[in-house]
């Protein structure tokens, strides 16, 4: 214990004093010329792992930020850091371990941790601590989105392709799965010039369909966005496009070489066009106020 002596004039008071090992609660007893400051020295405990909290009260490491000697030792400081974890009522334990550092997952596994989720480079564990409350921790991402491309030319014309490796081909829109962080338009964008070589602009969305039992057990999210070509000329990508072109819009939709969801979005094309309504993005403040986020509503088509 470490006595301070100043002079402030004041009454009692609770603050919060940092030595260089940690930040403690100090009780400061102020009088009329004089302080009495009274310090206990918490000494950073160098056996349990230190980790980020989020706003919900869970701690989470990283495999690459925290100091190990070798699979033993981290055994010990993870039984540790729970013990201390849940002294210090956190809810929940997350660990990311990279790839390198994967000789621990046995151990994370044997502490009673999770697999949350898996990507290239890392696996993600997490526990639950609170054994007096339900476990509200979040599943990971369950839903794919893929959009595609209405491109309709000034003549009336749907761009349409058939994939090289489909079973059943069928004349469908050029499309594909949404990249990380990537606007809807600019998926539609990037999948139409990427598999017929034509170059397009945004116009609207024009619908999307909900499926569930897709790719792992995952459901599907699948946004047809209206597209204006900027170029006519196909050049389809040959590993994944077996046929591509143009075909009137009627033709299309009483073709009996396509599905139904496919002659259902050409349907409501001619519909949107009827009733000069369709679903637009607008750029609006998210709530921090540092960013501007699309907001897709109806709105009436500009002539």
């Amino acid at each position: 214990m470490i006595l301070i002596k100043g002079f402030l004039r004041g009454t009692s008071k609770r603050t919060l004093l940092a030595n260089r090992y940690t930040c403690v609660p100090v009780t400061t007893h102020l009088y009329t010329q004089s302080i009495l400051t009274y310090i206990t020295y918490q000494p950073v405990n160098m056996n349990v792992f230190d980790g980020k909290t989020d706003r919900y009260r869970g701690i989470t490491i990283l495999s690459n930020e925290i100091a190990y000697s070798n699979d033993h030792d981290f055994e010990e400081k993870l039984a540790n850091s729970l013990i201390s974890w849940k002294e210090s009522s956190y809810r929940a334990a997350w660990i990311k371990v990279f790839s390198q550092h994967s000789s621990v997952i046995p151990i994370c596994v044997k502490c009673g941790f999770d697999f949350h989720h898996a990507q290239p480079g890392y696996v993600m564990l997490n526990k639950w601590l609170k054994t007096d409350e339900p476990n509200t921790l979040p599943e990971y991402a369950n839903q794919y989105i893929g959009v595609a491309g209405f491109v309709v030319n000034e003549r009336n014309q749907l761009l349409v392709i058939k994939e090289t490796f489909s079973e059943q081909a069928k004349w469908k829109l050029p499309g594909g799965h949404a990249e990380k962080q990537e606007d809807l338009p600019d998926t539609a964008i990037r999948e139409t010039f990427e598999e017929t070589g034509v170059k397009c602009k945004f116009e609207s969305l024009l619908a999307f369909r909900h499926q569930h039992n897709y790719y792992f057990g995952c459901s599907d999210i699948y946004f047809i966005c209206v597209l204006r070509p900027l170029t006519e000329e196909i050049n389809p990508c040959l590993q994944e496009v077996k046929e591509c072109k143009w075909m009137d819009l009627d033709e299309y939709i009483n073709n009996t070489d396509i599905t139904d969801a496919n002659r259902f979005f050409a349907k409501s094309y001619k519909q949107q066009l009827e009733t000069k309504m369709a679903i637009k993005p607008t750029k609006v403040w998210n709530f921090r106020k540092n960013l501007k986020n699309n907001i897709y509503s109806l709105q009436t088509l500009q002539d």
